[in-house]
């Protein structure tokens, strides 16, 4: 058997902690209304302090956890804490993205055409591996969305953040600046944090993301990039769910 030389950490995960990435106009798509401020809060404060145009859209209604308006209002807060404009709702029904065929290839469309009518040139989305349906989903559409906009002329990226589950990230950013801007806008979700601290659990995984550059930063923000065979591969992979790189077996285990 031949031998292969093990891969060294810094070949797997980044050991330096960037600023912000650049952009011009940037697209955060929250599934729900706080995934922008829990996933991507830190980066899109920082493109704000660049001077990018920065677009919120949040998917679902989040009736699933709450009641509609409050957490419209609270979403609404949490951006204005980052010095985003107010997000725009499209109130698809909460935990139902990832169920409808139909739902879900109209949802890609309409973010393909918000994307190519926006001119954005990034998109923050969340990871397909996320466990949430509606994340998974929110994936697999703007992956999809982002390929046909690519094909359609833009030059659009797909910068997926972390929730629930951490990414196999490309990129940690640096977000000490403006970290108390996230904290302040975490903490404007009252009926979701009455659940359970999910600001303490954020606060928990970007402080974690230092470990591979301690000293650079105390708190970093995730980020993967797919290429065009990841885009593809997200898309494919919807039905049995995407294998982490590292468990390419994933559907094989007991």
């Amino acid at each position: 058997m031949s031998q292969q030389a093990m891969q060294e950490e810094r070949d797997l995960v980044p050991y330096t902690a960037e600023g912000v990435i650049q952009a011009a106009r940037v697209l955060v798509v929250a599934p729900h209304p706080d995934d922008e401020v829990f996933g991507c809060g830190g980066c899109a404060r920082l493109h704000v302090l660049a001077g990018a145009a920065v677009d919120v859209l949040v998917l679902t209604d989040g009736s699933g956890a709450g009641v509609p308006a409050v957490r419209a209002a609270e979403s609404v807060a949490g951006c204005a804490a980052l010095g985003l404009k107010a997000p725009a709702f499209w109130a698809y029904p909460d935990r139902a993205l990832g169920f409808d065929d139909h739902l879900l290839q109209g949802l890609s469309d309409r973010l393909q055409q918000a994307i190519m009518q926006g001119g954005h040139d990034l998109v923050y989305a969340p990871s397909p591996w996320e466990v949430h349906p509606d994340h998974r989903a929110t994936a697999w559409a703007v992956a999809r969305s982002v390929r046909l906009s690519r094909l359609a002329g833009s030059a659009v990226r797909w910068a997926a953040y972390e929730v629930g589950v951490p990414l196999w990230p490309h990129r940690l950013v640096n977000v000490d600046a403006v970290w108390a801007d996230k904290r302040a806008a975490m903490s404007c979700f009252g009926s979701q944090l009455a659940f359970q601290p999910y600001d303490e659990h954020i606060t928990a995984l970007n402080r974690y993301r230092s470990y591979t550059v301690s000293g650079q930063c105390r708190y970093a923000e995730a980020l993967w990039f797919p290429d065009e065979g990841a885009l593809q591969a997200v898309e494919s992979g919807r039905a049995k769910g995407w294998p982490h790189p590292c468990m390419p077996d994933l559907a094989k285990q007991p």
